[in-house]
């Protein structure tokens, strides 16, 4: 037997989120970042929270988070933290076992079409994760996937690929080069008080590198998109990381990603525009990369986004997925 509640507004969303213990596939499902989103982001960008949390006996109890906006006279569901998050899934209360039983796709789907009919709304999602959970039970309802944008990951269980970013010929001369005016150190804030210590600093280099630029996507702006960050690193959930690169005391570049399931998720870069001829957001990569290979993290997740600097990694790619319903039909097979 399967139930199926709603949890409606930010109010509701995040009692819900504080009585439960979530188990997220990526940092964009985990309770830290869906609580500080809704909390500081949800009102700016016109979302009303919905969280769907369905069980049914003997399989894994799912949450599928998604937003209600109102765009003109239509109704619309997009997925939670749209279009802040890179990645849309849903996750699992509890701790998820990776031997556990499947999610129940049919039940899922079933508990996105009631909350369709129950809102009237059109279905819009995007950045899926090919083959996952939300995107077969949309499929069910007779949505056709269809692709959504390009994301790029480095492997850093391959030594080869590894060497390939740490000792590329340019990125050695440039080494070299800077480091004949000082000493180069790699630091990590990795606990959210050492994060919101150094986020500060992070702000006013992103800020200055972006500064009067038409192609800033959510430019810090010492408000919303400030705040949210702020929220997010302070919960412990999030597994923020705020990687930076320092000449002596002189910061050079910093990342702001999230270290998750053995996988580390480039978020946010910055650097400082005075040393750009030697390519600090570059050496900053190469650092990190070393690094997190000798710590054990299996991936380097470059996120979505075709720029140009990640063309150049070794790195391969692979697609999200975007699926959309103007009513729910259930395909028979």
């Amino acid at each position: 037997m399967s139930t199926v509640a709603f949890a409606y507004g930010v109010r509701a969303a995040t009692d819900f989120l504080d009585a439960h213990q979530l188990s997220a596939r990526t940092p964009f499902q985990t309770r830290g970042w869906w609580r500080a989103w809704m909390r500081e982001a949800a009102d700016a960008e016109g979302a009303t929270p919905v969280l769907i949390h369905m069980t049914r006996t003997g399989r894994p109890a799912l949450v599928a988070g998604l937003q209600l906006h109102q765009d003109g006279s239509m109704a619309v569901l997009r997925p939670l933290s749209w279009p802040w998050a890179d990645y849309h899934e849903v996750a699992e209360v509890g701790d998820a076992s990776p031997t556990g039983p499947e999610p129940d796709i049919g039940g899922l789907a079933e508990a996105i079409d009631r909350c369709q009919r129950e809102f009237g709304a059109r279905l819009e999602l995007s950045n899926l994760i090919a083959g996952g959970p939300l995107l077969r039970a949309v499929s069910e309802l007779g949505a056709a996937p269809r692709p959504s944008e390009t994301v790029f990951r480095l492997d850093l269980t391959d030594p080869d690929v590894v060497r390939r970013v740490s000792e590329r010929r340019d990125m050695r001369r440039k080494r070299r080069r800077i480091e004949r005016l000082g000493t180069l150190r790699l630091t990590c804030a990795d606990t959210p008080a050492r994060a919101a210590a150094r986020l500060p600093a992070f702000i006013a280099l992103h800020v200055q590198q972006w500064r009067d630029r038409p192609d800033a996507v959510a430019p810090f702006d010492g408000g919303v998109v400030d705040r949210t960050y702020a929220a997010v690193a302070a919960e412990p959930s999030s597994t923020v990381r705020l990687h930076e690169l320092w000449l002596d005391e002189t910061l050079l570049a910093g990342w702001f990603g999230f270290r998750h399931d053995r996988t580390y998720y480039a978020y946010r870069a910055a650097y400082d525009l005075s040393h750009r001829r030697d390519s600090p957001g570059h050496l900053l990569t190469a650092a990190m990369v070393t690094e997190l290979a000798a710590q054990g993290t299996d991936t380097f997740d470059l996120t979505r986004g075709a720029y140009a600097y990640k063309l150049e990694l070794p790195s391969s790619s692979t697609l999200t997925m975007a699926a959309s319903l103007e009513q729910p039909c259930r395909v028979n097979h």
